[in-house]
């Protein structure tokens, strides 16, 4: 070690760098997993500052005039994205640690992009349809996504990304008890007290003030229900158990089941949960209830377990004479009377809370700030600080000629994305200020997938890209009744009238499929306020075949609104469905109000 000394190494520098030092070295001609694996697991023991640390010296590893150490950085980089969980999210998700990941892209993409730029462009692809999608946290990561749309709009292609080597990034379907989601909580939300602490300003102070009292319990108006969420859980697994029942049911003779399809994905889920389950009885045991509802579907599983087990063996008859334990939920729902182990939408008229606790208590920051942290950790040049970038970067103010809703990272000036800035003062892009309200009201509207907001009138200023008529997506074509209550890779449109003017609502769902794959396993809840009474027809279909446009119809009605009252209906929506052969992808917002008098 004191020779290596010798030739330029820093006899100061961290166990973690010097670790990373030894999985970039030139003289390696292939990645050293068993290192790379030690370097995540030293990341999630230490934390603190560890994220912040290894992102930044892996990405200056990336930028290394060697191609040779690059591709071993974009190796490194790939293990801790899949092995450290969101503090690792929270630090490659910053416009620094992006605008210095694309530094070496030139403005136009190249005829043959080199292997590092593949490799680059690969994984933001990666990272756009895993945890951009998937994760809990997914709004703190939003400026991931501003870099593939800003790539893809120079040029660039990105390469199709297998879904084997993403798969570990999509959140778990396993069943989690209270104890194990509260601590997995406390880890995000110590992670983002840590870097609003690292930051320093007064309003990231402020920030971690409110949210070091979450975390103390003092401000029980955030605290979430662990209890709730687990009780949630539970709710799921009975109803894969009543869908693998379903499934079961409709076995003909000689039909084969069992073999890499959606009945061993129902079944292998169904068993891992036994065990989980088993636990959350003793740790429920002083609530007589619901232990016995824990029994009760341990029991469930069982029979249905065997059931499965029976028809996989060709045994038919013996399966039908077991007895039906979990019996599909009908579509058909009142706001009245929810059923309480399914009842996975809140029916109070209280205000909507988001859905997930880290995402509210995320705060302003400032850029300068971790560049003037990050100074003089460059390889190549002492001098030069992280996050600069080259042609190709993200910044507030810039890119706004992209076409489609402006980029949220040219609408913030703060560094990571889970932020509700407010526009304050700041320097104004010549020749006119944006217009901030039409582009925030935008954004709230397209990230919260409720009824699209009309914004104030465009300016008459034709060099102002930000000024928006409405924060409909582009050539949307929306009639003055309808609503969009969700543009994702599912897109529903609902059209609303009222036949009779003192009579119910009715609403007429679109349902769209704006992926190349197709959506399967769809299911579209809603729910209303206890002063309304919601009917909903069952849906015409559960699957969509990609980019197919009104495949799937259904009816919703609701009833309570007096003549003239169309306009604060409030209501919630959720909608569970599968890309592809994917994991089961899970949204909701909020709709206030219905354009029908």
């Amino acid at each position: 070690m004191a020779a290596r000394d010798r030739f330029g190494a820093d006899p100061g520098e961290s166990q973690l760098k010097r670790y990373i030092r030894n999985a970039c070295d030139p003289s390696n001609f292939e990645p050293n997993l068993a290192l790379n694996l030690e370097i995540s697991d030293l990341i999630n023991q230490k934390k603190g500052t560890a994220p912040r640390e290894a992102a930044v010296t892996i990405v200056n590893y990336i930028n290394h005039r060697n191609p040779n150490v690059s591709l071993l950085a974009l190796n490194l980089l790939d293990i801790c994205v899949k092995n450290c969980g969101y503090a690792f999210h929270l630090q490659i998700s910053t416009k620094d640690f992006l605008n210095e990941l694309v530094r070496r892209f030139p403005e136009r993409p190249p005829p043959r992009p080199n292997r590092v730029q593949l490799k680059i462009l690969e994984a933001i692809e990666e990272w756009r349809q895993t945890i951009c999608m998937t994760s809990r946290h997914k709004e703190d990561l939003g400026f991931i996504r501003d870099m593939h749309r800003l790539l893809s709009y120079k040029g660039y292609t990105f390469p199709e990304v297998r879904k084997e080597d993403a798969a570990v990034l999509n959140p778990s379907d396993s069943l989690k008890s209270a104890e194990e989601m509260e601590e997995e909580e406390r880890e995000a939300q110590s992670a983002k007290l840590q870097e609003l602490i690292r930051r320093g300003t007064p309003a990231d102070l402020q920030e971690a003030n409110h949210l070091m009292k979450i975390m103390a319990g003092y401000d029980q108006s955030s605290k979430t229900d662990y209890r709730a969420k687990a009780a949630e859980e539970i709710g799921k697994l009975r109803q894969k158990a009543a869908l693998l029942e379903e499934m079961l049911g409709k076995v003909r003779p000689g039909e084969t089941i069992g073999q890499q399809d959606t009945f061993q994905e129902l079944a292998n889920a169904l068993i891992v949960a036994q065990p989980k389950i088993q636990k959350m009885v003793e740790e429920e045991s002083d609530d007589a209830e619901a232990v016995v509802k824990l029994l009760d579907l341990n029991d469930i599983i069982n029979t249905i377990i065997e059931k499965y087990n029976l028809i996989r063996k060709g045994d038919l008859n013996g399966a039908r004479s077991l007895p039906t334990v979990a019996p599909h939920q009908p579509t058909t729902a009142t706001a009245k009377a929810p059923p309480a182990d399914e009842s996975l939408i809140d029916l109070l008229g209280g205000e909507v809370e988001p859905t997930n606790g880290s995402s509210s208590t995320a705060g302003p920051s400032n850029v300068s700030s971790l560049q003037d942290d990050l100074l003089g950790l460059s390889i190549d040049d002492p001098n030069a600080s992280i996050g600069q970038g080259g042609g190709i970067a993200l910044g507030f103010g810039a890119n706004t000629n992209i076409p489609g809703p402006p980029l949220l990272s040219s609408t913030m000036q703060s560094n990571t994305a889970g932020h509700q800035i407010s526009p304050s003062p700041s320097p104004q892009p010549p020749p006119a200020a944006p217009d901030y309200a039409a582009i925030f009201g935008a954004l709230s509207a397209q990230r919260s997938s409720a009824q699209p907001a009309v914004a104030p009138p465009k300016q008459s200023n034709d060099d102002d890209e930000w000024a928006f008529t409405s924060a409909l997506p582009p050539g949307s074509g929306l009639k003055s009744n309808e609503m969009l209550v969700m543009d994702s890779n599912l897109r529903v449109v609902a059209e609303v009238n009222r036949p009779v003017p003192d009579g119910p609502i009715l609403l007429k769902a679109k349902f769209s499929n704006n992926a190349s794959q197709p959506i399967q396993d769809l299911t579209f809840q809603m729910a209303v306020t206890k002063a309304y009474t919601l009917k909903m027809e069952p849906q015409t279909g559960r699957f969509l075949q990609g980019h197919q446009k009104d495949g799937i119809h259904q009816i919703i009605r609701v009833a309570g609104a007096p003549p003239g009252g169309g306009t604060v209906v409030k209501m919630r929506w959720k909608a569970s469905y599968r890309v592809g052969t994917g994991p089961l992808n899970e949204e909701q917002g909020v709709i206030e109000g219905l354009p029908v008098a």
